[in-house]
């Protein structure tokens, strides 16, 4: 009964993972920068990568349609997804080494980037999102931003100042498969700030902002003065 049951749990991921192909919005990994990244680095945004796709077996979630932009055959990380991803060519991932931008229309791209003055509000079916595929510990600031300017695509950051600050003014960087998870817990429904108190490592330094506490006052104000008003808290 164990065996059947595991069965038929593997099945409904794989279900699920061949359906997400067929879903909207587009998350796309461009994974153009390799000639910034060591080996390591490289194999550790392959790590990432994989960790997006198992974000998607859940059968309760609203999926992604995950691409690998500037995805060339001939690449490190290519070739790191070869040799040391037993099934890779099968998974449901749309994969090409063309641009974003040579495949959607420049209008339904919004390029994620920490150094873009737009905040991201929502994430609708209406638009493609792109993440940096790298991981960025000694890339320069604005590499992604510059390659969106000379492009002409929209950026957006994550609306992460608005609720959290950091103690020690170091910008932190997220992993690709925290930013697609943020994304994805959005999409599903999620308010960004219990998206961030989920994500963001507390031992980061990462705190509460004012605006985010000013907030909450403000709820809990209306709370105390309003007997009809329910706890929401308890939602997730």
């Amino acid at each position: 009964a164990v065996v059947s049951t595991q069965s038929t749990g593997i099945q409904a991921e794989k279900a699920q993972l061949k359906l997400s192909q067929e879903s909207r919005p587009c998350v796309a990994i461009d994974c153009a920068y390799d000639y910034l990244m060591s080996e390591k680095e490289i194999n550790k945004t392959r790590m990432q990568i994989l960790r997006c796709y198992h974000l998607l077996k859940s059968p309760s979630t609203k999926l992604f349609h995950l691409h690998l932009s500037n995805f060339k055959k001939d690449s490190i990380l290519s070739k790191s997804f070869e040799e040391k991803t037993p099934g890779f060519q099968s998974m449901h991932i749309t994969k090409f080494s063309e641009p974003i931008f040579d495949r959607f229309s420049s209008n339904r791209i919004i390029y994620l980037t920490p150094d873009s003055p737009n905040l991201l509000e929502s994430v609708s079916e209406d638009f493609v999102y792109v993440i940096g595929g790298f991981v960025d510990d000694n890339i320069k600031r604005s590499t992604s931003l510059n390659r969106c300017v000379h492009h002409k695509l929209k950026t957006a950051s994550l609306p992460l100042s608005k609720y959290y600050k950091k103690l020690n003014h170091k910008q932190e960087v997220l992993t690709i498969n925290q930013v697609f998870e943020i994304l994805l817990l959005v999409f599903n429904g999620w308010s960004w700030e219990e998206v961030f108190t989920k994500i963001l490592p507390s031992r980061k330094g990462y705190v509460p902002s004012l605006e985010s506490s000013a907030n909450n006052n403000d709820d809990n104000n209306d709370s105390t003065n309003d007997d009809s008003a329910t706890d929401d808290s308890a939602v997730l």
